[in-house]
């Protein structure tokens, strides 16, 4: 047989020994190391083919070279996934799987494993004998023991040379189970974020610039007697995570949990639980157990793992949020086993369990808010003009109003007797976002007072005469009427003209006819309707009780 010289190559390749698929397949693939045994590269490997069979004219040497295979960039090194675990802010213990695979195809050493463990348990250590090919998994759990946070990078050594690093992070979160003291309410605070530039006319370009509202609650706590756990959670706790409590959510529990429950019986209905949230149970003494929330029903809660506490029937549980204090805290000590603070939380945990809705009536394609505010306190009313002011120092100033109207404020406050009603405002302020989305509300002012019975197709309605006619054509705020009738009805109207019949009555155009016939005293209240914005980005709302809470709106009139 003839002896002939050659090379193995590739077509596509080439025999290029280039950078190669390592690096390919570095980029996002699972980390690993690659011993000095590995072939780093697609590159050729000049050798000496013999033939081994018995023939005198095979056993010839063929020269030869033998390029890299794709083997060379899947095996022969030895894989850890994932390489960093970030278990965030931990209620409870956490666990994590973790994956190493050793790729070579004979079998490797896990000798060593360097870093500091505390807060961490694992599920095996060296030496461990891994087989060629073998894949092995092994958990790695966050505990609620040692320090508040862990940041540590582990360390496995391995026979074959090379090493892979296993990175771990994350705090701890501390319930706060000091029971709030209802003596100074409960205020909840939403804060969302609008950029709003005003033309000269006073038209507004109005930009929402936050997804969800900000979140605070504010409360008061009451210690006495020798706990000393509010010094303790100052001293060691204040700049960290909490999990706190929202109060005006507790509920008693009518059903025992017992330890290995999944499935609570509680009422989920306009109350703050959410998936992937926590839950609080508790007893008066100050013992607590966080629950993670896997999925709601309107009357259970299926939680992520099992409880491990024994809670009778009785005994209170809340849903929570995680939050923070700020970093300075007033604490207030009336005796010396006596302690007091206002606590105020900035909420980590923004998971919104509020869909927002729009107004069962609209007007002109904006939503409306037909509520009676609540006068247990007087309405206050600023009237703000847009006005440009000239003034050279040297004789009368100039003074310009483009608009040619006042934008008046209004603060409103509205009580909330029930938690449909609080979760039907907290769906229609969602709506608003803030500033940004526009509505149509009453003044609940009587400018306007019906002077003679109508018909019901009547669109011309005499009222008490005021200088409507003179002073109020084609004025923006004042072309728009609500009308409400006895019977809890509400008419919506634009308002086409205002006409002089005597110096006693005045003749009130509208656009449609109101559809039934009315007298003056079947209406509770004739007003007109503005087109308005909330003058602030953050809402407080403010809970008596557990149950009733009020809210306070300024208001702000706008021309669109």
């Amino acid at each position: 047989m003839p002896d002939f010289v050659g090379v193995f190559t590739s077509s596509i390749l080439g025999g290029a020994a280039a950078t190669g698929m390592n690096l390919l397949w570095d980029s996002g693939r699972p980390g690993y190391f690659e011993p000095t045994t590995a072939v780093p590269a697609i590159v050729g490997a000049v050798g000496v083919i013999t033939s081994s069979q018995p023939s005198p004219e095979a056993l010839i040497a063929r020269a030869g070279a033998h390029c890299g295979a794709f083997s060379d960039d899947y095996y022969h090194r030895i894989y850890l996934s994932p390489s960093r675990i970030e278990f965030g802010n931990l209620v409870i213990p956490a666990t994590r799987t973790v994956e190493i695979w050793n790729a070579f195809l004979d079998p490797v050493t896990i000798f060593e494993l360097d870093g500091d463990t505390e807060g961490l348990s694992l599920g095996f250590f060296p030496p461990a004998r891994m087989r060629g090919l073998e894949d092995i998994f092994y958990e790695v759990t966050a505990t609620l023991d040692g320090p508040s946070f862990v940041d540590t990078l582990l360390t496995l050594h391995f026979s074959a040379g090379g090493t892979r690093n296993l990175a771990i992070s994350y705090g701890r979160v501390l319930v706060m189970g000091l029971l709030h003291d209802w003596q100074g309410g409960f205020t909840e605070r939403l804060e969302w974020l609008t950029d709003v530039l005003t033309m000269r006319s006073g038209t507004e370009q109005r930009v929402r610039l936050r997804d969800d509202p900000r979140r605070s609650f504010e409360f008061d706590v009451l210690e006495y007697g020798n706990n000393g756990q509010l010094d303790l959670l100052m001293n060691v706790w204040q700049s960290r995570v909490y999990a706190v409590p929202v109060w005006t959510d507790k509920a008693r529990l009518t059903a025992a949990i017992h330890p290995g429950d999944t499935v609570l019986a509680v009422s989920t209905r306009d109350l703050d639980y959410h998936e992937g949230g926590l839950a609080i149970v508790g007893s008066p003494i100050g013992t607590t157990e966080a629950l993670e929330i896997l999925s709601l029903t309107a009357d259970t809660i299926t939680l992520k793992r099992p409880a491990l506490g024994n809670w009778p029937a009785g005994a209170w549980i809340a849903p929570a949020r995680l939050g923070r204090l700020p970093a300075q805290q007033t604490v207030s000590r009336p005796t010396a086993a006596i302690a007091q603070a206002k606590l105020r939380f900035e909420l980590e945990d923004l998971a919104s369990t509020v869909t927002a809705t729009g107004s069962p009536i609209q007007y002109q394609g904006y939503d409306t808010l037909l509520r009676h505010p609540n006068r247990v306190e007087d309405v206050s009313v600023e009237y703000q003009r847009l006005v440009d002011v000239f003034d050279h120092e040297t004789g009368t100033p100039a003074v310009i109003d483009i608009p040619n109207r006042a934008f008046i404020m209004r603060r409103y406050q509205f009580l909330l007797p029930d938690r449909a009603d609080l979760t039907a405002m907290r769906g229609w302020l969602a709506g608003r976002a803030g500033r940004q989305v526009p509505f149509w509300v009453p003044t609940w002012e009587r400018g306007l007072e019906v002077a003679q019975s109508f018909t019901l197709d009547a669109t011309e309605i005499l009222v008490q005469a005021r200088g409507f006619s003179t002073y109020y054509q084609a004025m923006p705020g004042r072309q728009d009427v609500a009308f409400l009738h006895n019977d809890g009805s509400w008419y919506l109207r634009q308002i086409t003209a205002f006409e002089f019949v005597d110096g006693v009555v005045e003749r009130m155009r509208i656009d449609a006819a109101l559809g039934v016939a009315c007298a003056p005293s079947d209406f509770r209240i004739v007003c007109f309707l503005e087109l308005a914005r909330l003058e602030s980005d953050a809402v407080e709302i403010f809970f008596e009780t557990d149950r009733v809470a009020r809210v306070t709106l300024p208001i702000r009139s706008i021309n669109g």
